[in-house]
């Protein structure tokens, strides 16, 4: 799992070192830093599957398009390099980039590592993204970060046609980025039978994907589920869903939104290989507040079954969704951490609230989820006489 993420000169970042967790949720402040931090990994895992032999940064790709490197480096530097790093419990790795002469792209310079295997042998002939090694907890760590999954807040939910992977093989439950894969996965995986740790507490004598994918749907939205199917000759899915046990299959687009969002979510959650990352951008998107909550628990229990999973939100109902499936006993506390961003001039801020096994928080910082109880006082005070 990986442990720590570390940038320095990126963005809005002069220097972080951030602590992850099984679960670990990034809340706060628009244009704060939550997106960059994540983009840190989004943004080595994008190279590490498309240019494995070359010392490229890929700024611009499916997981993350973030212009050039004036776009990415701390304005406040002025210098001409950054650093990007992952940590496990077992090793570090820390790549230096510097943007080359046509100032169009990053090419590494350096590549730092830490490892408690003092015997392994680099290519000394290359100095790029992945280096040759036989150190096993280095390659470890990067085919971590080449596997990250990534769901993004925007969704392809207008159409019910959905394409397939182009190589599914080493990435079982990756939805892609707009969830366009979801449909395919559940015809692929379905019939598969769920670990008992991802099953709905109240549905676990259902066994395969499929049942638990409809289950957890029903938790969402009473009465929904979800098949797909080939199309003859082409490559494509069609994905149908039902809004009660007793209406037909339809169309994606005549239904609400908020159920097409939550499809990838849900599948990616009861697909991905234990031990592999899964970043999603907003999961509560179109989902009412029950919902939200009813997400959050969900993403726990996931997370407590061995996936990692990192969140961006700015919902409260998410985060108490959370809390109270840690007082429940799904997820253990010490797996769980809460980062705030906070914004102050051209400073971030990043506050750790610490959770206790009642889902109780150590602090509320000024700002964190806080506006509910912002609008009831100014809804119980006096009126301001005109």
């Amino acid at each position: 799992m990986i442990t720590e993420l570390q940038m320095e000169h990126f963005k809005c970042f002069d220097s972080l070192q951030l602590p992850l967790s099984p679960l670990t949720l990034f809340t706060g402040f628009n244009a704060a830093g939550k997106s960059t931090v994540l983009q840190t990994l989004l943004l080595l895992a994008q190279t590490l599957r498309t240019q494995r032999r070359s010392p490229e940064l890929r700024l611009q790709g499916p997981m993350a398009n973030l212009g050039v490197p004036r776009d990415v480096i701390n304005r406040s530097y002025g210098g001409n390099e950054l650093s990007l790093g992952v940590r496990t419990n077992e090793t570090a790795l820390l790549w230096k980039f510097v943007k080359d002469e046509s100032e169009r792209t990053f090419g590494a310079t350096k590549l730092e590592f830490t490892s408690a295997d003092s015997n392994c042998i680099w290519d000394k002939d290359f100095y790029g993204i992945r280096p040759n090694v036989c150190d096993e907890p280095v390659s470890k760590l990067l085919e971590s970060i080449e596997h990250v999954i990534f769901l993004s807040g925007s969704r392809q939910v207008d159409t019910d046609l959905f394409p397939t992977p182009e190589d599914p093989e080493d990435s079982i439950g990756d939805v892609g980025p707009l969830g366009q894969y979801a449909a395919w996965w559940l015809h692929q995986e379905g019939d598969n039978p769920l670990q008992i740790t991802r099953r709905h507490r109240n549905a676990q004598s259902l066994t395969t994907i499929r049942q638990q994918l409809n289950a957890w749907a029903d938790d969402l939205f009473p009465g929904t589920e979800f098949n797909s199917i080939p199309i003859p000759g082409t490559s494509q899915m069609r994905l149908q869903i039902k809004s009660s046990p007793t209406s037909d299959w339809t169309r994606p687009a005549n239904i609400g939104y908020g159920i097409t969002y939550a499809f990838p979510t849900l599948l990616a959650g009861l697909t991905v290989p234990e031990g592999r990352t899964l970043i999603i951008d907003s999961p509560e998107s179109h989902l009412h507040p029950r919902g939200q909550a009813r997400i959050g628990s969900f993403l726990a229990q996931m997370a407590a079954s061995g996936v990692q999973i990192l969140l961006e939100t700015h919902s409260d109902h998410v985060m108490d969704g959370v809390r109270i499936a840690i007082r429940e006993g799904l997820l253990q506390p010490e797996k769980a951490a809460f980062h705030y961003f906070d914004r102050n001039d051209s400073t971030t801020r990043v506050t750790s609230p610490q959770i206790d096994s009642d889902g109780r928080l150590s602090e509320w910082p000024e700002g964190f989820f806080d506006q509910h109880r912002r609008n009831m006082a100014r809804l119980v005070s006096p009126k301001a006489s005109r």
